[in-house]
């Protein structure tokens, strides 16, 4: 099982939405930590995001990084679809 570290601009976004949100959002991240290469419907990103992969829980986009020696998740940022890739 991997551990899941959050930036503080993604705790940030977490605090401004609905714990229904939050709960998906935990679920989804509790989802990918016991496997993140065999999470469904997850995406490596290209160009200015290389190196990062992303999710989709509902329009939420969650953005984050793997360390497999460490076993640990780096989410960097959390936000909506539209806004998200603007950072």
């Amino acid at each position: 099982m991997f551990k899941i570290v959050l930036h503080k601009r993604a705790v940030k976004f977490l605090d401004k939405i609905t714990d229904k949100q939050k709960n998906k959002i935990k679920d989804a991240l509790v989802k990918l930590s016991i496997n993140p290469n065999q999470y469904f419907g997850l995406i490596n990103m290209v160009g200015d995001w290389s190196g990062y992969m992303r999710i989709r829980v509902g329009n939420i986009r969650v953005i984050f990084w793997l360390d497999s020696q460490r076993k640990t998740i780096y989410v960097d940022h959390i936000g909506r679809r539209g806004d998200i890739y603007k950072n």
